[in-house]
């Protein structure tokens, strides 16, 4: 609820700049084709918990993730159908490195039942997000070369993110304690749909060549492990090259 908040707070104030009000004449491009950066300003986190067998027990590694903001790009097109409705596919991509908290309980090596806790911190974990976005858009064209392009869609999520499976510790004799060193992980990928919606405020420098800012919603849940399911997309404000033709 936060983020779509954020995000219409952000449109209204994009809307609040445009310099006239639409004007009663059609678009008249065939279609678009836009570029652009982008800046995700919200951190995200989940949590996730690994059970690797150590010591003919299960071991419990608890790893809360956070993923800080990060800087993406997208690129996308679209034709128009019917007067000033144009449809379209977007490509969203980021990659950014994290870390993990970890907190465990590591089995011992000659009593069952006696869990030796362990807490450390993991880094270099890396997340990447890929997102095609299918979009139905509205471009008003506004007074003083300004157009107006309000948009939104289904979209699906692609996940790759780096999951603490264990963790190395250094123990000696009688084991009855050990210090965390570090933790191993594996890549996992999994996709599914989501949502987006967003705006986009353009200046025409040329008939057909312009510049534009943006923002842009997209939510999706992927459900990256048995015990974790992570939060895809977020409020997007960039901006780039606005081609038509």
């Amino acid at each position: 609820m936060h983020r779509c908040t954020t995000m219409l707070v952000l449109f209204a104030a994009m809307l609040a700049a445009t310099p006239a009000r639409a004007q009663s004449t059609a678009w008249t491009d065939r279609g678009y084709v836009n570029v652009s950066g982008w800046y995700q300003g919200a951190s995200t986190s989940f949590a996730d918990v690994a059970r690797p067998i150590t010591f003919a027990e299960p071991a419990v590694v608890n790893t809360t993730y956070t993923v800080r903001s990060a800087a993406g790009f997208d690129a996308g097109g679209g034709v128009r159908v019917w007067r000033n409705l144009a449809v379209g596919v977007d490509v969203s991509r980021f990659s950014k490195s994290g870390g993990g908290s970890i907190t465990a309980q590591l089995p011992h090596p000659f009593f069952f039942n006696r869990g030796r806790p362990v807490s450390g911190d993991a880094s270099g974990l890396t997340r990447a997000e890929t997102a095609v976005h299918a979009q139905v858009t509205w471009i008003a064209p506004l007074k003083s070369r300004w157009q107006l392009a309000v948009s939104g869609g289904p979209s699906w999520f692609m996940l790759d993110q780096d999951l603490v499976t264990g963790v190395s510790v250094t123990e000696s004799y009688p084991f009855d304690t050990a210090a965390f060193v570090g933790v191993t992980s594996a890549r996992r990928s999994q996709s599914h749909i989501g949502f987006n919606a967003g705006g986009d405020l353009d200046y025409m420098l040329r008939p057909h060549v312009g510049l534009g800012i943006g923002v842009t919603f997209s939510h999706a849940r992927v459900p990256l492990s048995d015990t974790a399911t992570v939060d895809a997309g977020g409020v997007h404000v960039g901006g780039g090259v606005r081609l038509r033709f």
